[in-house]
């Protein structure tokens, strides 16, 4: 119970003593302010604060790179260091049993490191801390640590400096000789430590004095280590010689203001002697005399060269790997082109056979030549697709489709693979899904196709199925559930996870035994989830597979209206002239054969030269424009066409690249739409029925 007491008076003796400084009306003062700046310099840390503490809170009479003006004693650090006399540092403060729980410890972006000196009063009294914290773990060096204490010290001779002047205005005449000897005998001290704290600063940093136009005058060791010139190159030289000339003028500026008695403090590229560029955190001070005028600026700097280039380094990566990205999409892209315009006369002709063909085993042959084309041309948009997926361009459609029609369409793609398996193959669409979607029923085919394609491929025996059902339904949309599943090899649980993962399949030899590129199951996740859909694998190893996944699909108005609309547009004639600028021979014969069937007059032009012949004695209702093409491009082709021959006859581009670079580049030529290749007929009509007339 004595002990309490004792501890009780103790601590109101000490309150009493913080109370006759009068600290709490105290305001910031600019010598306190400088000093805690000159601490946060010093230390090399971002906050520094000279605080007064009672039973209750922690206020603060001076502070850098902190908001507020308190903290309750319960939260501060500072409640540990008043209690000593020696420094307390806390070095990393998460692993601190008395701080790791601290909220401000806790907090994104806390304090990590922490350092703090006890105030003491003349009469022993503790009454206030001077501390240091930075974000991130660290040790003071034994000179920071020397230069805090005697910046304690300091903090503390000013407190006590303000109160004995107030008692100077009463006490005066009696005790004023007696002041004078002990003001002396402070300012004595005052000067030694200004001394050693000078010294402190330029043991841990680069010093330069300069006179107020800008001639150094005083080097110390680290700057002539940092700049690599000596000091009697330095010395009598003008500040310039550090600058390279098209930061003259910035440096012209630096010296106006210093000279003004403004200070400058930031980061700064100078030239070493051997003609590299050095980086610089660096104070410019001016020193003013009794009559504030300028008499000398000292720079204090510390060398971050190696930051710098680091951040630079980094930069320099991500440009090159950004560059390297564009190089493999533009690669993708023209492989894919070289590789689709083929394909896609292939089964652009395949299709005009297969309307005009009635000899059974022809069709038979026909239709091979259409799956083997198909199953191509889905390798080839799995790898285009994934380019146009990590640019951001990939696109849903929104039409009308018949969901038994596409599924019924998949089916007959796939029928020929699992027939030469012997496997049963058979969808299973439950009579409550609606016949009439709003979607994109290309992706979705695409999705189906991917996933019943592997069952197939990974099946040996047993069955294949596909079963839709409805999850939801509601007046305006309805989400089906698609169910895939299998009898064949199955999927090992510790492999699941990797499944959907781009080039990775379930076993390393999966490639070798059956084939495949590993992208179908990555690119059908991302086209689902595009659709605000989700996808699940279950398996086991040896016992077959099931995919199940749902997407979204809005509801039309009036089905029956919307199959007349289909119908009637299946028979809709054109009337107009088109001019298709092609180089290959391929790509013009089916072009013409598609549009002349609507009833459309088609001129060919190899290049852009024979295009520009053509328009310069025909008029056209539409023209069809290949980017890349011989002799003349078509975008020095349409430049021609809108400025020389000044026609505003309708341009739609043809290309294979769906970069956004790529249609920007064409609406700045002059041109007024885009078709990416390869197309199909309805995309290619869309365009015609846009900018042509049709007739019924």
């Amino acid at each position: 119970m004595n002990n309490t007491n004792n501890k009780d008076i103790e601590e109101i003796k000490r309150l009493q003593t913080l109370l006759s400084y009068n600290i709490l009306d105290t305001p910031y003062e600019e010598d306190f302010d400088e000093l805690a700046q000159l601490i946060a310099l010093i230390c090399e840390v971002p906050i520094a604060v000279i605080s007064m503490i009672d039973d209750k809170r922690q206020w603060y009479k001076a502070k850098v790179g902190v908001d507020g003006s308190e903290t309750p004693i319960e939260e501060t650090f500072c409640q540990y260091t008043i209690v000593q006399d020696e420094l307390l540092e806390i070095s990393d403060a998460l692993l601190d049993e008395r701080v790791k729980d601290n909220p401000h410890v806790t907090s994104e972006n806390g304090i990590r490191f922490y350092a703090g000196m006890s105030l003491k009063a003349e009469n022993g009294r503790n009454i206030g801390t001077v501390c240091v914290v930075d974000g991130e773990p660290k040790e003071l060096s034994e000179k920071q640590r020397k230069a805090l204490r005697l910046l304690t010290k300091q903090a503390m001779h000013l407190i006590e400096a303000r109160q004995k002047n107030k008692n100077l205005t009463t006490e005066l005449n009696s005790i004023l000789e007696k002041r004078i000897e002990q003001t002396q005998r402070k300012l004595e001290i005052k000067e030694i430590e200004n001394k050693d704290l000078m010294n402190a600063v330029k043991n841990s940093s680069g010093v330069v004095e300069f006179k107020p136009d800008g001639i150094i005058i005083s080097v110390n060791q680290n700057f002539e280590e940092i700049s690599g010139y000596t000091e009697s190159e330095l010395l009598g030289s003008h500040h310039k010689m550090l600058v390279e000339p098209e930061d003259y003028t910035e440096s012209d500026e630096l010296w106006k203001s210093l000279g003004r008695c403004k200070s400058k403090t930031g980061r700064v590229r100078r030239i070493a002697k051997d003609g590299s560029e050095i980086y610089l955190q660096a104070s410019y001070n001016p020193i003013q005399n009794i009559e504030g005028e300028v008499i000398k600026v000292v720079k204090i700097s510390q060398d971050i060269t190696k930051e710098i280039e680091a951040r630079l380094s980094l930069q320099k990566a991500k440009e090159m790997a950004e560059n390297l990205n564009e190089q493999k999409d533009n690669f993708i892209t023209n492989v894919s082109h070289e590789i689709r315009t083929p394909i896609h006369a292939v089964l652009g002709f395949t299709d005009l056979l297969l309307e005009n063909e009635g000899d059974a085993h022809k069709v038979n042959y026909l239709n091979a030549v259409k799956i083997a084309g198909d199953s191509l041309l889905f390798i080839v948009n799995d790898i285009l697709d994934l380019s146009k997926m990590e640019a951001g361009l990939l696109q849903i459609d929104k039409d009308v489709f018949d969901i038994r029609d596409a599924v019924t369409r998949v089916f007959s793609i796939l029928h020929l693979k699992a027939h030469q398996k012997k496997i049963e193959f058979e969808p299973l669409v439950s009579p409550e899904v609606p016949t009439l979607l709003i979607g994109d029923k290309n992706r979705l085919s695409q999705i189906l196709i991917n996933l019943l394609s592997n069952a197939i491929k990974f099946t040996s025996q047993g069955s294949v199925s596909l079963e839709i059902t409805v999850r939801q339904n509601t007046p305006e949309k309805t989400i089906l559930e698609f169910k895939v599943s299998d009898t064949g090899i199955g999927i090992p649980k510790d492999k699941l996870e990797t499944v959907f993962q781009r080039f990775l399949q379930a076993d390393e030899d999966t490639s070798q035994k059956y084939g495949g590129t590993g992208l179908g199951l990555n690119i059908s996740r991302q086209l689902i989830e595009k659709q605000e859909g989700s996808i699940e694998v279950k398996s086991e190893h040896g016992k077959g597979t099931d995919f199940i996944f749902d997407i979204s699909f809005e509801k039309p108005v009036e089905d029956i209206e919307l199959l007349k609309v289909e119908e009637k547009e299946a028979q809709r004639e054109y009337k107009g002239k088109i001019l298709v600028c092609e180089d290959s021979e391929l790509n013009q014969r089916l072009v013409k054969a598609i549009l002349k069937r609507k009833g459309l007059l088609v001129d060919i032009a190899s290049n852009g030269e024979e295009a520009l012949s053509f328009l310069k004695e025909n008029s056209y209702d539409l023209i069809f424009m290949d980017v890349q093409m011989p002799v003349k491009n078509g975008y020095e082709t349409t430049k021609v066409i809108r400025n020389r021959l000044g026609l505003t006859t309708p341009i739609v581009a043809l290309t294979a690249n769906f970069m956004a670079t790529e249609r920007q580049k064409c609406k700045e030529v002059g041109m007024d739409d885009y078709l990416a290749k390869p197309f199909q007929k309805k995309q290619l009509f869309e365009k015609v029925e846009k900018w042509v007339s049709a007739q019924e």
